[in-house]
């Protein structure tokens, strides 16, 4: 399950208990495995709706039509993990066969991984530009997703008040309307949020972003990525091996992130 699994369950999280959009997510999520297979009048027969309502909903979580929803649900049925990134392991996969044990020594290691390498200069000059820019946002997908809202959230404990978009389209609205006075994190692990359009790992491409008028940086573990030229605050990590706790590493990067804030905040004070 990715993009159309994921934009049912944000809509989902945000409709009244009794409506009809609410009951059309529920038939789908069910059947989430099989919408490959399922005609708009078979999805219109479980919902006890009409087609026309079927392709009204559809282009309310973003898709041209009924055809192009059903296409992306077969595309990522085929697909395992991040598109190029197939050979990584997610922990809690890795935890679920090999147990707590293993994992806890590789964290370990990963650890150690992070605190030899993570550069504390590109740290802080990102830290400084969020300083300096009025306007800040923080975006992923996703689990990175949820690092950029507890980001928000803890960045307003500072008195700083930076803007996140839990939807892909409106993310990509956003990311397309910037002024040149903004700046972007963008928490990516593999780093395809810059290539791939949205959620929508499949061959597209983020042309606009070359485009675009505001300034990014990226928190990511792919050194290509890292290395895009228009990435102008690179923040790379790494881990010991095939396994990501990518979920943990990016949430101590946003803590030592707040922290350095706070210090220039101090020393702007001075």
């Amino acid at each position: 399950m990715f993009i159309a699994g994921y934009r049912l369950l944000n809509l989902r999280n945000n409709l009244g208990n009794n409506s009809t959009d609410l009951h059309i997510v529920e038939v789908m999520l069910e059947n989430i495995n099989e919408i490959d297979k399922l005609s708009i009048e078979t999805m219109a027969e479980l919902c006890d709706v009409s087609k026309s309502k079927i392709s009204k909903f559809v282009k309310q979580i973003g898709f041209e039509d009924y055809k192009e929803f059903r296409d992306f649900a077969r595309n990522e049925k085929r697909r395992s993990g991040y598109l190029g990134y197939e050979n990584k392991t997610m922990m809690w996969r890795y935890i679920a066969k090999e147990g707590w044990d293993p994992y806890l020594e590789i964290l370990k290691k990963d650890l150690e991984c992070f605190t030899d390498q993570m550069d504390r200069g590109a740290l802080r000059r990102l830290a400084k530009a969020m300083y300096e820019h009025r306007e800040v946002a923080a975006l992923g997908s996703v689990y990175s997703q949820n690092v950029a809202v507890d980001f928000m959230y803890r960045m307003a404990e500072e008195g700083k008040y930076i803007r996140t978009y839990t939807y892909d389209t409106v993310q990509e609205e956003y990311l397309r309307n910037m002024n040149e006075n903004t700046l972007v994190i963008i928490f990516s692990n593999s780093g395809q949020y810059l290539y791939g359009d949205g959620m929508r790992l499949n061959g597209h491409f983020k042309t606009y972003l070359k485009k675009m008028k505001g300034e990014l940086a990226l928190i990511t573990s792919n050194e290509e990525a890292a290395k895009d030229p228009m990435v102008r605050y690179p923040i790379l990590y790494s881990f010991s091996s095939n396994v990501q706790s990518h979920m943990l590493i990016e949430r101590l990067i946003m803590e030592m992130l707040i922290l350095e804030y706070k210090k220039i905040v101090k020393e702007s004070k001075i």
